[in-house]
Formats: C-alpha cells, sequence, structure tokens
C-alpha cells in the first residue's frame, strides 16, 4: 500500500510540472502545489500509522478487559483469613513455569513435555487464555526455592526462556478453556502431602541446586507483564527504601484504612494512585518505579501506561502526607500482632476451642480469674519494688462479633472457686433468714465468717468493702458483660470512685469507707480486685474521655475481635467438657497450692527488663507520647502474666511463655494505641500546653480536635469512624468546615486544621 502512494505521489508532481511547462502554472505555484502534494502525503501516512496503533492499542487494552473478568487461582500458596499476599502465604508445595510468546503452545509440549509428565512431577499444563502461551504446574523438588525449581525444571525442559518472574506465592494464574487443557493429575494437584504422595508413586527428585538464570532485558519486558519487579531496563535498583521493602510500603498504602488489596475492576485506578505516590521514593524514574510496582496481573503495556502518567504528574516539594504515614506508621496505624504458632501449654488449652479469630481475645482474657487463684504472692520487679499478680482485662470490639468468647473458658478456671462461693452464699443466706425473722431487740448471731470471691456486676461500694474484709487479703473477682456495670461501684454520688478503683486495685492499695452507724459496713482493707469487662469502642471512649491521662487506662490489658465483615460465617465452637477440666486442673492446683509470700522468677525478670529495654527504643523511634504513656504499665502487666504462666506451670520456664508475653505485651499496646492512641496523644499535649480547648460547636470541636495541623480526607474519615459516625458523610463536613473557615485545603488531598492554633 505504501509502494502506491508514492507512485501517486510522482505521478501528481510530474503533472504538476507539465503544468509548468506549458505555462499553466508560475516556478512558484508549481514549488509550492508540488510541496502540498508531499505534505498532504505525509499526513496520510502519518494518519494510517496512527490508526494502525489505535487499533492495536485498542485490542490490547480490550483483550486486558477480557482477560480481567476471567476467574483466577493460586497455585503456589493458600492464605491465612483468605487475605492474598505473602504475609498470609502458606505455600502448597507446588511452583509454575510461564512460557509466554509461544506461538505453538501445543507442539512446546507435544516436543518436550508429553510422557515426562510423571518423571517431572508434572500436576498441570495448560494453554493460557490468551493462546500464546504455556504454563506448567509441578511439584517442588526437596530443598529448593522457586527460582531454583524453575531453574532445575528450564534445564530439563532445554528451555531457559520462561519468565523468570514467577516466583511470587501470591501469583493469580487465570483460568482457562477445558480446550487448552493439555495434561491433568488431580491428586497430585491437589494432594495435602506432596512429598508421601511422590515417596508413594516412586518419583525421586534430584535435590541438586540450580541457581535462578539471568535476566535477559527482552525475557524481563515479558516478566513485567505479570510482575513489578523486573522491567526492560538492565540497570538494577535498590528494592527497599531507608530499610522498608518496596513491597511492603507497597501493601501499607493499598491496605490503609481498612482497605483490601485491588481486586478485578479496581486494579488500574488504584494502581495508577499508587505509583502516582511511590514515585517520590523512587526518584520519578520509570524503569525503577516499573520494577518495584505490584501489578496484580496487569499485563506489561498497561504498567508500563500507568507507571509514564505517574511520572508526568506534577511532583510536590514534600512527599504527600498518606506516604509518610506509609513509610513511618504512628503505632495506632499498624497491624495487630499476630498470635505466636506455639503457645504454653496452658494458653494453649484455653484457645483450643475458639475459633482462629478470637483466640487473641480469649488469650489475655484468662489472666484475671487466673490470677484470683493465687493469694498474696508477691514478685520483685525491674523498678526495686514487689507487685502482685492482680489483673484487669477490657475487650474491645464492635456488636455482635462475638465477645461472649470469653466467657466459658473463665466459667473452667473459676469452677472451684464458683462452688465454694455457692456455699458460703447459702451458709450467708441462712444467717440473713435468721436474723430477718428475729425482733430488734433480740438477740443475733454473728455474721459467719464466709469468703465469697465472684463477685456479681451490681454490687454496691459496701458490699466491696464487705466482700474485700471477708476475703482476708485474698482476690475477690468481676465479670462484667459491658463496662458500664462498674458504674454501679459510683452511687448515688457524683464521684468518680469507680476509676479510682481501677487505679487502686492496680496496685493492691488500702480502700474503704467509715461509717458511724452500727449496722454500716466501715473498714479499709487492701483492694484485691481481678475482673474481665467488655464494651464497644464507642462506648470505651465515651467511659474513659475524661480520664484518658489520669491513670485508668494505663493499668487494664486491653484485646478485641477482628471485624469479620459483612456477611462472615457463624462463628463455631469446639465442645468442652469434663475431659477439658481433666486437662485444666493440674494447672489451677498448681496456684492454689501456693503459700502467701514471696517468690522469684529470674527467667520472668530477665524478661521484664528486655522488654521495657525494647517498649523504650520504640518510644523513642515513634516520638509517640500515648505510647510512651501506655508501655511503663503494659511492661508491667505482661511482666505478672509471665509470672502466672511459671506459676501455673508448676514453676518450670518455658520459651513459649516468652514468646507468648512478648507478644502479649505488643498485644496489648496495639489495641490501646488502636482505640484511645490519638485521644491521649491530643491529651498529652494539651495538658503541655496546659491551655484549655477554645472551640465553637461541641462536636465539631472534638472531631477537629482529634485530627492534627494537616490532616487528608482518609484521617477526616477515620476520625469519624471512631466516633461512631459514617464515612459517607466525611465530604459533607468538610464542606461545612470549609465555608465556615474551620479548615483550608492546602493540596489536593490535603487540608490544615485552622483551629489548631486554639488548641495549642
Amino acid at each position: 500500500m505504501e509502494d502506491k502512494n508514492v507512485a501517486d505521489l510522482i505521478d501528481s508532481i510530474r503533472q504538476a510540472k507539465k503544468l509548468r511547462d506549458a505555462g499553466v502554472l508560475t516556478e512558484k505555484e508549481s514549488q509550492e502545489h508540488i510541496a502540498r502534494l508531499k505534505q498532504d502525503r505525509v499526513d496520510e501516512l502519518e494518519l494510517n500509522r496512527q490508526l494502525k496503533e489505535y487499533l492495536e492499542k485498542e485490542y490490547s487494552e480490550k483483550k486486558a478487559r477480557l482477560k480481567r473478568c476471567l476467574p483466577y487461582i493460586t497455585y503456589m500458596a493458600y492464605f491465612e483469613n483468605d487475605i492474598r499476599n505473602n504475609a498470609n502465604a502458606i505455600p502448597t508445595g507446588l511452583y509454575i513455569m510461564d512460557y509466554d510468546h509461544e506461538p505453538e503452545p501445543e507442539t512446546f509440549y507435544n516436543t518436550l513435555i508429553k510422557g515426562r509428565e510423571t518423571e517431572l512431577a508434572i500436576a498441570l499444563v495448560h494453554v493460557t487464555p490468551s493462546g500464546e502461551g504455556l504454563r506448567i504446574v509441578a511439584c517442588m523438588p526437596p530443598g529448593m526455592t522457586i527460582p531454583e525449581a524453575q531453574a532445575w525444571m528450564g534445564e530439563q525442559l532445554g528451555r531457559m526462556d520462561y519468565d523468570k518472574a514467577v516466583h511470587d506465592l501470591a501469583r493469580a494464574s487465570f483460568m482457562f478453556r477445558k480446550a487448552d487443557l493439555l495434561y491433568y493429575d488431580e491428586e497430585l494437584l491437589f494432594c495435602e502431602d506432596l512429598e508421601a504422595e511422590l515417596a508413594r508413586r516412586g518419583i525421586v527428585l534430584t535435590a541438586e541446586r540450580h541457581e535462578e538464570a539471568p535476566v535477559t532485558p527482552v525475557e524481563a519486558e515479558t516478566a513485567a507483564a505479570t510482575t513489578a519487579e523486573p522491567s526492560g531496563s538492565t540497570k538494577t535498583y535498590p528494592d527497599t527504601f531507608q530499610g522498608v521493602p518496596y513491597a511492603d510500603i507497597a501493601y501499607r498504602l493499598l491496605t490503609a484504612n481498612g482497605k483490601k488489596e485491588p481486586e478485578v475492576g479496581e486494579r488500574h485506578q488504584r494502581l495508577l494512585w499508587l505509583a502516582e505516590l511511590m514515585r517520590y521514593i523512587c526518584g520519578n524514574d520509570e524503569d525503577w518505579l516499573l520494577q518495584i510496582m505490584p501489578t496484580y496481573g496487569l499485563p506489561l503495556e498497561e504498567m508500563k501506561g500507568i507507571v509514564k502518567w505517574a511520572c508526568a504528574q506534577p511532583m510536590r516539594p514534600q512527599r504527600p502526607k498518606v506516604l509518610e504515614q506509609a513509610l513511618h506508621p504512628r503505632p495506632e496505624e499498624e497491624e495487630l500482632p499476630e498470635l505466636p504458632k506455639k503457645l504454653p501449654g496452658l494458653i494453649r488449652l484455653v484457645v483450643m476451642n475458639t475459633p482462629d479469630f478470637q483466640k487473641a481475645a480469649v488469650a489475655p482474657s484468662v489472666f484475671p480469674p487466673l490470677a484470683t487463684h493465687v493469694d498474696k504472692v508477691y514478685f520483685p520487679y525491674i523498678d526495686g519494688k514487689w507487685t502482685g499478680l492482680g489483673q484487669m482485662t477490657l475487650l474491645v470490639a464492635s456488636s455482635s462479633s462475638g465477645k461472649s468468647c470469653v466467657n466459658t473458658p473463665i466459667d473452667y478456671i473459676m469452677a472451684d472457686i464458683r462452688a465454694r462461693d455457692e456455699e458460703n452464699r447459702r451458709i450467708e443466706q441462712a444467717w440473713k433468714d435468721e436474723v430477718n425473722t428475729k425482733g430488734a431487740n433480740k438477740d443475733k448471731s454473728k455474721r459467719p465468717k464466709t469468703c465469697v470471691q465472684w463477685m456479681e456486676p451490681d454490687m454496691t461500694n459496701a458490699a466491696l468493702v464487705q466482700r474485700l474484709m471477708d476475703a482476708e487479703g485474698r482476690f475477690i473477682y468481676l465479670r462484667m458483660d459491658e463496662l458500664k456495670m462498674f458504674d454501679a461501684l459510683k452511687g448515688n454520688t457524683k464521684t468518680e470512685s469507680q476509676h479510682n478503683i481501677i487505679c487502686l486495685a492496680f496496685d493492691e492499695s488500702p480502700y474503704g469507707q467509715e461509717r458511724a452507724g452500727t449496722m454500716s459496713v466501715s473498714g479499709k482493707p487492701n483492694l484485691r480486685l481481678n475482673w474481665n469487662a467488655s464494651t464497644t469502642p464507642r462506648q470505651a471512649k465515651l467511659y474513659f474521655r475524661d480520664k484518658l491521662i489520669d491513670g485508668p487506662l494505663t493499668r487494664i490489658c486491653c484485646c478485641t475481635i477482628p471485624d469479620q465483615g459483612i456477611g462472615a460465617d457463624i462463628p463455631v465452637y469446639g465442645t468442652y467438657g469434663e475431659a477439658f477440666a481433666t486437662e485444666l486442673r493440674p494447672y489451677i492446683e498448681n496456684l492454689n497450692s501456693l503459700s502467701p509470700g514471696r517468690m522469684e522468677c529470674p527467667e520472668a525478670y530477665d524478661l521484664a527488663k528486655r522488654l521495657n529495654a525494647e517498649c523504650q527504643e520504640r518510644a523513642k523511634k515513634t516520638q509517640s507520647r500515648a505510647y510512651d504513656s501506655f508501655r511503663k504499665r503494659a511492661v508491667l502487666i505482661a511482666y505478672r502474666k509471665a509470672c502466672l504462666l511459671w506459676l501455673a506451670n508448676g514453676q518450670r520456664w518455658e520459651p513459649e511463655i516468652e514468646d507468648f508475653v512478648r507478644w502479649s505485651l505488643q498485644y496489648d499496646l496495639a489495641c490501646k494505641m488502636r482505640f484511645f492512641g490519638r485521644e491521649v496523644e491530643l491529651a498529652l499535649a494539651l495538658e503541655a500546653a496546659e491551655t484549655p480547648v477554645i472551640s465553637s460547636g461541641r462536636k465539631r470541636s472534638e472531631l477537629l480536635a482529634r485530627l492534627p495541623q494537616e490532616f487528608t480526607f482518609d484521617d477526616l474519615v477515620r476520625a469519624r469512624q471512631d466516633e461512631g459516625q459514617s464515612a459517607e458523610g466525611a465530604m459533607n463536613q468538610l464542606k461545612q468546615w470549609k465555608t465556615r473557615g474551620n479548615v483550608e485545603m492546602v493540596t489536593g488531598d490535603t487540608y490544615k486544621n485552622a483551629t489548631f492554633r486554639k488548641c495549642i
């Protein structure tokens, strides 16, 4: 076609020259006419070229869109909590090999693979959805990594031009047509124990290790179609920024504010947003950005377009705040640590019948009832004082999250005390009945000596003092289904004695009342009180909002139950019974057999020193006043747990105790920072400034006061959700603030709190 266009152009030029020679056109007119002919032809050729590029691009985009509609499977791993990322990946023992841009994949299979599937331990071979590639799913040779196994397979097939970027456990593979299935071994593909299955079949794979073959620029471009690690450049770029892997930074950004990783239908948009942020930490270099960007299955050309667009956008002089938060997350924004896989025997027992997502709530909740079995036993602490083992645990979780999951383990731990209490309550009630039947002037028998340790949550202050005196130094215990039940101790007074009780109980300080009446309860025993309570995040904030930095919060161990999302399955619990009680009994007997006095556990003491140093270093690193406020007593709470586990275990130390106690400390601090961190941070800042907040409009000032001087829209959404408000109203609220002059826009997604100067 181009040859014909050139011939037509030559004929037109010759015709123009003939008109000039005939005198129809002047020399100048002839030259101008020829120039126009040439330009018109060039424009036509350029138009044809652009049309061709457009059609190719349209085909590529349509192909990518259709591909994204396909279901996918992860051959190399399955995932805890159904969250597809490497952190949650549990390897299946399979690996995949991709040969892309293969013009005849069936010929490839018939020539190099067919008949060798057994010796190579291949479970699946199919043509890829594009029709221009071949995928192999095979069993891992023992002792090899995924890249080494791929190199080994490539050597066996004599084809080293496979996609060398396919080594991510979370790698998703699109499903294919039945007609594209070339080989399938169902037993091997879905086998739970591949090693045993291969041994049963007599298949022995060599354990010789192979280094991953070097990636050529052409192979790198092919690899980038499914992962952002390689690029079209041979230059090597760092894979970390300030010691943090780029993959972790990207994951933090994509999952901030409770969001999930991109899914089909939203990948392009969210990766555009991610690329625009990530370029700030890779020099706005397209090749570097392409290498570090996750792709979530997008093809290479689409990723190149995303990166090119991102790097072409204007850059701010400073990194966006959301990126800074991902690089240096504050303690309240970090994920909750996972419960250790190996647990102390007692903890493993009490959580065994609990669904996985509730185990982290049950584990710390059993310590108040355990501590109730210990009678006036004290341990030396790293501050030079002796400490008791009292425990107070607050479970903060949303409504209908299953907060009652802690009740059954507590019931079994307290079974012996409850049985003794029932007998003592019977004796006490008989005495009351006898006294009530006698007249006022009749001799009445003395109150019997009874000890009821498990108190009802609706007790009065006088009842608390009486029970403490009856206990003669032993712990009493409370379980409250709602934290507000603690208000029963306040009575009709306007004082907040229930908060003081929390502080006094932590230190086992004297507590009581003086009354003149002969029938009134008078006394001042030591306040030895353990309790469990539960509430929702909003109610927890309301309950402590006036006591954020006055001590109660720091003395409580906090735990939670993660939200399972809309449509989650009903949790299924294991069976408790005599077998459970029998296995639990030795631990309880070890606690009951202790005599009052002082004891020492060197391992727990040394652990407390290390934990304190770790938290101290973290406080300096984060520069969070709230974290620094929480961490001091949190270490003491963790130390008490270590001592309790050591006692319950027959005074034998186990490595699992240290792992669990370290987790318990980190988990306790993470929960406190999540639910109260921002409020405590602000309260401490206001206290340091010694200036009251000047506000107009209580709700607006409270919410604005929770926000930093510069905040993003996501910060506002989080603050609203913490207050129990919907995320949908955030935009309208922001508009109102802007109209009233309460906030000023700094950039497209960053705002300045104009009232901040009034608060500090």
